[in-house]
């Protein structure tokens, strides 16, 4: 399988998730993006290949990680990630387990109808049911989604006015994916980027609605089994 992964720093130097994971493969094509010159330079000789995102640092936390979603819902348009049969995303606070992440993909992918692998979150997922509201009271802890509060709250309400579930038996923690390089997932990746847009940056609440119109091409897998924090 030609697999790459990636990874993303959006925003200014003193921003707490300003990280530089170690490069997960010398085997694998390994891509970090950012339009931090500092970040950029900091890059040499970690083994990651190196792409500079010629956007401004907007000195705001929504704004700057929002620079991030596109990125990470929509790889294919990147030419860097064109040409994989899959990508792997991570969030930069994680370290990835790359013999797991190649093992699991290739059986999902090659055995299976499986078109994404994301991580089941690791404790919503546990309560029943498990519910976009939960995601939304945990992340209202967080100032940088309490911003948004609003915007939240008005884009739950037309989602489930549109007929989609407001609990499921499932929710997925999205700083984890890999996807094959397909139409299917293009097509998930455009319609979860215009909800992000409506949502705002906590996209695992956007993600919940997402997901429900893709049933049977999204395999939960363990939380932590492929990563763990950095």
């Amino acid at each position: 399988m030609k697999i790459a992964f990636y990874t993303c720093f959006f925003g200014a130097d003193s921003n707490e998730r300003n990280k530089i994971p170690p490069c997960p493969s010398k085997l694998h094509d390994c891509f970090f993006f950012t339009n931090n010159p500092n970040t950029y330079a900091r890059l040499e000789n970690t083994g990651w290949t190196p792409v500079f995102v010629d956007i401004p640092i907007k000195n705001n936390l929504t704004a700057d990680a929002m620079d991030a979603k596109h990125l990470k819902a929509c790889p294919y348009m990147y030419p860097e990630l064109t040409g994989y049969d899959a990508t792997c995303y991570f969030d930069s606070a994680l370290k990835v387990n790359t013999d797991e992440v190649i093992e699991l993909a290739t059986k999902a992918f090659t055995y299976s109808n499986y078109d994404m692998l994301i991580a089941r979150h690791p404790f919503i997922s546990a309560t029943w049911p498990p519910s976009a509201r939960s995601e939304f009271a945990n992340a209202m802890l967080q100032p940088r989604y309490e911003a948004e509060r609003d915007k939240y709250e008005k884009y739950m309400e037309e989602q489930i006015r549109s007929g989609l579930l407001e609990t499921d038996d499932i929710h997925y923690a999205t700083g984890f994916i890999v996807r094959k390089n397909n139409m299917e997932m293009r097509k998930l990746g455009e319609v979860w980027y215009r909800h992000i847009l409506a949502c705002g940056i906590e996209c695992q609440i956007s993600f919940f609605f997402v997901q429900q119109m893709f049933k049977g091409k999204i395999y939960g897998i363990e939380p932590y089994s492929c990563f763990k924090a950095f």
